[in-house]
């Protein structure tokens, strides 16, 4: 069995300083730098397409905190958060989410149509890309919210259950004393 860890590379390791590190790290921000600017290859296009269309891509992804829609700026990740926080969302507000994803699902599909048809740079690619998996990562949240029955429904039911029984009790318990 080979080891995992052979001279050559100990000894590299053993060599390592946190100056060379930082040289290392600012050439690779150079270089990384000077190679956003190019064309995006077809490869990295369909490679960036396929990402989009994986079932788990906006893990880690965040919301984005804010969002152009309709013309304005709207706070998006605080819009998402404070609807996933609250117990019970009205029929109202059921259906302004509604329209909230269907917007942002258009918003998601014409960046998909941009990254997928137009001349990008590979920075320009990477920032569309991500605008679209926050994008995903919003609208499946906001479909969670959607997709739950009538908890509220269900909740308030509870309560009056629970209250009539208390009353219930109390009247028992005033009869037997």
């Amino acid at each position: 069995m080979p080891a995992a860890l052979t001279q050559e590379s100990r000894s590299v390791i053993d060599g390592t300083t946190p100056k060379g590190v930082m040289r290392d790290l600012k050439a690779a921000i150079r270089h990384y730098g000077r190679d956003a600017s190019r064309p995006i290859t077809p490869e990295e296009r369909r490679r960036l397409e396929l990402r989009l269309h994986k079932m788990l891509v906006w893990v880690g992804v965040l919301t984005p905190f804010e969002f152009e829609l309709g013309g304005r700026v709207v706070p998006l990740h605080d819009m998402v958060w404070d609807l996933l926080a609250k117990d019970c969302l009205t029929d109202e507000e059921k259906e302004y989410v509604r329209k909230l994803i269907n917007k942002l699902q258009k918003h998601e599909n014409f960046d998909e149509e941009v990254l997928h048809n137009s001349q990008l740079t590979v920075a320009e690619a990477d920032v569309i890309f991500r605008e679209a998996s926050g994008l995903l990562r919003a609208i499946l949240s906001l479909k969670s919210l959607v997709g739950r029955k009538d908890t509220c429904a269900l909740k308030t039911r509870t309560s009056q259950r629970r209250l009539e029984e208390a009353k219930y009790w109390l009247g028992f318990l005033k009869q037997i004393t």
